[in-house]
C-alpha cells in the first residue's frame, strides 16, 4: 500500500512540474495546477542569473490562464516579467516581493490586463494592480542622504489593488489622481520611505493594512468622503505622526477598523491623536 501511495505522489509531481535549462546552465522550475479552461502557474523558481521570466502561454497543449498567489514571489533577481495573451486571472499575491523588478510586460492581445510604463493595470486602466519597485531609482548624495522616485497615477484609476505597492522601498513620493475611490488591503504596507502625500477628495475607502509600517509619514489628512478605514490601516509600532485629521464633524457613519491608528515613536503604546476638523 505504501508503494502505491509513493508511486501516486511521484506521478503527481511529474504531472505538474516542468523545467528548462537557462543560458547560464541552471534549471528554471515551473509548477502548474489544473484550473477551469486550462492551467494555472503555481510556482516559478529561476536562477539568480536570470533577470527575465516569460509566463508560458501553454502547458501540456492547454492554455495557461492564471497566475496563482505567490507564483512569482521573492525573486530578488528578476527585472522583467512577461505576461502573454491567455492570462485572465492574477492573484492578489501573484507577483510579490520582487524588489529589483523594473517592468511587467503584457501582450497586446491580452484582453484583461495592460502594462503602462512597466506597471500592471486592468485593461481599462481603472485599477492599478502591481507597481514594480525597481522602476524607481534611489540616489545618495555626498552627505549620505538618500532620495527615491515618485509614482504618478493616471487619471483613469479608480482603485489601487491589494498589495499593489507592497514593500516598495524605492517609493519616496506618490501623486494620487482625482477620481481615485479605493485603496486596497496592504496596498502600501512597509513602504518605509514613503513621505507625506495628499489624498484626493474622491477617496471613499482605505483598506486593511493599507499604509501600515510607513514610518516616514509625519502628516495624514483624510478627506470627508472617506467612509471606511480598515483594520491596521496606518498602524506602526514607532510612527512619526502625532495626529491624524479627518475632515468631518465626527466619526458617525464611518467604519473605523481595529487598531488603525499608529503608535507614536518614543512613547509606550500611545496612539497618535485623532482629530475631526470639517
Amino acid at each position: 500500500m505504501k508503494k502505491i501511495a509513493s508511486f501516486c505522489l511521484v506521478l503527481a509531481l511529474l504531472l505538474f512540474v516542468s523545467g528548462c535549462t537557462l543560458k547560464d546552465g541552471s534549471q528554471e522550475s515551473l509548477k502548474f495546477k489544473p484550473v477551469e479552461n486550462g492551467y494555472a502557474l503555481y510556482r516559478f523558481k529561476g536562477s539568480s542569473l536570470q533577470d527575465t521570466f516569460t509566463v508560458p502561454d501553454t502547458y501540456k497543449d492547454e492554455k495557461v490562464v492564471e497566475i496563482m498567489d505567490f507564483a512569482i514571489a521573492n525573486a530578488e533577481y528578476l527585472k522583467t516579467v512577461v505576461i502573454g495573451e491567455n492570462i485572465s486571472i492574477i492573484g492578489d499575491w501573484g507577483i510579490v516581493n520582487c524588489p529589483s523588478l523594473k517592468e511587467i510586460k503584457v501582450s497586446e492581445k491580452n484582453t484583461v490586463f495592460v502594462s503602462v510604463n512597466g506597471t500592471l493595470y486592468t485593461k481599462d486602466l481603472s485599477e492599478l494592480l502591481f507597481f514594480p519597485n525597481g522602476s524607481l531609482s534611489v540616489e545618495t548624495d555626498a552627505d549620505g542622504n538618500t532620495e527615491g522616485g515618485a509614482a504618478v497615477l493616471p487619471e483613469s484609476v479608480r482603485k489601487i489593488g491589494n498589495n499593489a505597492f507592497y514593500q516598495c522601498g524605492n517609493l519616496y513620493a506618490i501623486k494620487f489622481n482625482d477620481g481615485l475611490e479605493e485603496i486596497g488591503d496592504k496596498a502600501f504596507i512597509k513602504c518605509g520611505n514613503l513621505k507625506n502625500f495628499a489624498f484626493p477628495e474622491s477617496l471613499e475607502k482605505i483598506g486593511d493594512d493599507a499604509f501600515s509600517y510607513c514610518d516616514s509619514l509625519t502628516e495624514i489628512i483624510i478627506p470627508k468622503n472617506v467612509n471606511h478605514i480598515g483594520d491596521f490601516a496606518f498602524y506602526t509600532l514607532s510612527g512619526n505622526v502625532k495626529n491624524i485629521v479627518i475632515q468631518r464633524e465626527n466619526g458617525d457613519d464611518m467604519h473605523l477598523g481595529k487598531d488603525w491608528l499608529p503608535l507614536m515613536k518614543g512613547e509606550v503604546n500611545k496612539k497618535c491623536e485623532l482629530l475631526f476638523e470639517p
